[in-house]
This record gives C-alpha cells, structure tokens and sequence, in this order.
C-alpha cells in the first residue's frame, strides 16, 4: 500500500564564520588596455556561481554590460585572499569586496574625468562605459580613453577594497552575542512523499520552498542553488550513509555510497522573499549551505504524517521504515 504525507520545516542560519573569526575578502577592479575591466579575486566557484554574480556586481556599479568584466579566479599570483568558499560566505564577502572596489573605481573616473571636461562630478554622467557632461553628451570619453590620459599622467585607473566585517564572540555562558554573525538565511521547506508500505521505498514527490535571501542578484542562480541543496538534503535524509566506529570511516569505497540521481529529483516550486535586511551587496545573503538544512527534516516530517512512525536516526532506508512498521503493529 501506498500512503502520501506531507512535512514542513523552517531554519535559520547565519553566515560566513561569525562568532568573533576574523573573516574577509579582497578584490582589486581595473581599467585594462584591452577594452576590458579586470576583477582579481581569489573567490572559487565551485559550482555556486560566485564569478556571474560579482560580474553582475562590477557591471551594476560601473553602468557596463557584464560582457566587458573579466576576471582573474584563484591565481596565488594575481589575487589576494578572499577567504574560503565555505560558510555561505562568498556572495555576501567578495560581492561585497568587488562593489567597493568598483565604487573606488568609479570614484576615480569621475576625478579624473571633472579634470578632463573641466567640470565637477554632478555635472557629469556616465552611460555604458562612457563619460559625459550634462550639457554636452556628444563630447565623450570611453573609460579607456580616459586611462590613456590617466596613464600619461603617471596614475592608473584601478582600485582595491578589503570586505572585514566586525562579528562578536558568544556569551561562553549564554551562548549570546550582540552579533554573532553577519546576516541569517531564512528558509522554509514543505516536501509531499509517497512511502510504499510494503516495500519502504520513499519517493519525495514535491518540495516547496520560501526562502529570505535578501536580494536575488541572479534569480535563476539561487533557484538552481536552492534545487541542488534539496536534492543534497534528499540524500542525506534517505540514502546517504557514513559508517563511522571509534573515528574510523568503515565504508569501503564511493561504489555503494548512493546518492540522489536525476532520476530521484522532485518536482520544485520556489518563493524567493526579497527582504533587504543584510549588509550584503545590495543586500543579497548567502543560500548555500541553509538549501540543504531545512529538507531531511521536512521528509522526516513527511514520513511520519504518511506512516504515522517516528525515526530518528538518519538515513530512512526501507529497512528501518519496514522494521517501524513492524513494531507498531506488534504494538497495537
């Protein structure tokens, strides 16, 4: 027999290192000879998409198309620290290096611009990598016109700006702190299963998600952020399972380590709730590890209004479903 029930769970998490750990990140944004504006940043995009979202950053600030920002990822040589892609932290730390270095930078362009056009910075504007007065938009300079005449001025137009956050160090009593960390995810989950009782198989049918991320720079990004974590979730909650004795892994190899394939992937509806309530650049917060939290829970959740049996320890193979339902019937 097959039964159907639905669970829901809601976490917070606060991100980056918090409690009091230094934690920041450096990036430098600069005007190249090659018809590009350079970001050097040593943030890793291991999948999560850190590179698109501070190209959209550095085009924002600097009124360009994203086409015209390159970067240089990771390169010990090229790149100062920009702290470790862990913790959440990456969007909210480097978005925020790279929005300060590129506002430095345009600061710098409208100085050396006000001298150019013999003018002040209110009487000028600037509009896909151009700059013009007011009064006269015919006369003006592309942002690499202008580092020609930097240049020969002996200067160079680039900037540099280091993201370090205060956080506080936890009460060791309380556990308190006036801010332990830099900003919190706010994540809801509500998962439909479908667990055959015969044979303990569970299939999650639907995840629905809300999730407080501040500002969506890339929408499309978080939502697919938001739908690998759940399917990570879906593993930990069913099929993953690290066999741990006395601080030892006892699993021999990945081969029968399972996990989730595209084949286990629900059906996803997602509510992105924009509430601008964190430091971050123009407010975004971090989405990757709390899109994992909140989904093992739910399906335990899920699990129990469906088969009206409690489990506890995780992952919920057939075996421990089959086993529960055994006893609960013996009990009756």
């Amino acid at each position: 027999m097959k039964k159907q029930g639905r669970g829901m769970a809601t976490i917070m998490f606060g991100f980056g290192y918090g409690e009091g750990f230094p934690d920041h990140s450096i990036a430098s944004v600069e005007i190249e000879d090659s018809g590009k504006i350079l970001i050097r940043t040593a943030a890793a995009d291991v999948g999560q998409g850190v590179l698109t979202v501070i190209t959209q950053i550095a085009a924002e600030v600097l009124k360009v198309k994203p086409e015209i920002i390159r970067i240089i990822p990771g390169d010990t040589h090229l790149t100062k620290s920009s702290g470790s892609t862990s913790a959440t932290r990456q969007t909210f730390f480097t978005g925020n290096a790279v929005k300060e270095a590129s506002e430095g930078l345009l600061s710098n362009i409208y100085h050396y611009a006000s001298i150019e056009f013999r003018s002040n910075h209110v009487e000028l504007e600037i509009k896909d990598g151009y700059i013009f007065r007011n009064d006269n938009p015919n006369y003006r300079l592309s942002y690499w016109e202008l580092a020609d005449k930097v240049k020969e001025r002996g200067d160079s137009l680039k900037a540099e700006a280091s993201f370090f956050p205060h956080t506080d160090k936890p009460d060791p009593k309380t556990g308190q702190g006036e801010k332990l960390y830099v900003a919190y995810t706010f994540v809801t989950q509500i998962v439909d299963v479908e667990v055959d009782t015969d044979t303990g198989v569970v299939e999650i049918l639907n995840v629905y998600t809300a999730a407080d991320i501040g500002k969506a720079i890339n929408p499309k990004n978080v939502e697919g952020q938001i739908e690998g974590g759940t399917v990570q979730g879906i593993g930990m909650a069913l099929m993953e399972e690290q066999v741990i004795k006395e601080g030892i892994t006892l699993n021999p190899n990945l081969t029968g380590y399972l996990i989730p394939t595209s084949m286990d992937t629900p059906r996803f509806v997602t509510r992105l709730v924009e509430n601008e309530d964190s430091e971050g650049p123009f407010g975004a917060k971090g989405i990757g590890e709390p899109a994992t939290i909140a989904t093992t829970p739910a399906i335990a959740n899920a699990i129990y209004d469906a088969i009206g049996v409690r489990i506890y320890h995780l992952p919920i193979t057939p075996e421990k479903i089959l086993k529960a339902l055994k006893e609960k019937r013996k009990n009756k």
